[in-house]
């Protein structure tokens, strides 16, 4: 009897690791889709309402879909800094800091990247910035939706073989 139960304990549990693999993978695209949601929010607030980015900031901290808002909160947590370190460093510091999004190395740089531009230069450019980001973020959407599509199966069938293959092997 304990046997069986040890035998399902295990199938279990490695099952529910591969669970978390396919819960990253959506929580990934989720992520993603919030992102670009709220650079879409960003560029009308700024280029349209002419809105100050700590405003911005503040609204999307407590605005923005799923863990995008984190990032916000992060950024808009360290503007206390702003004076003594550029907003960059600070942008930079909330994207690397918001480890929720799940972001992808390539992902985050891009993200980095517009921390360049905001706050710094004139509508019109930061406008094209963020749109280039937001263009370059729906690329990596669709590939985080073709990877999600591509491996979800395989995370699930995998969790659940290696239990079945280590419950074979234990008895």
């Amino acid at each position: 009897m304990i046997r069986i139960l040890g035998a399902v304990l295990m199938i279990l549990s490695t099952a529910a690791m591969g669970y978390g693999g396919v819960r990253r993978l959506r929580e990934r695209v989720r992520n993603l889709e919030g992102i670009i949601a709220s650079l879409d929010v960003m560029e009308s607030e700024i280029c349209s309402h002419l809105t100050p980015m700590r405003e911005v900031l503040e609204m999307l901290s407590r605005n923005a879909p799923g863990q995008s808002r984190r990032l916000f909160e992060n950024v808009a947590d360290g503007m206390c800094t702003l004076g003594r370190c550029s907003f960059y460093s600070i942008w930079r510091e909330g994207v690397e800091t918001t480890k929720e999004l799940l972001l992808k190395p390539e992902e985050a740089e891009t993200l980095v990247e517009l921390g360049l531009c905001l706050g710094r230069y004139d509508v019109r450019e930061q406008a094209e910035m963020i749109s280039r980001v937001r263009r370059r973020l729906e690329i990596f959407l669709k590939r985080a939706e073709e990877e999600r599509e591509r491996d979800t199966k395989m995370h699930a069938f995998f969790g659940i073989s290696a239990g079945i293959f280590a419950v074979i092997i234990l008895i």
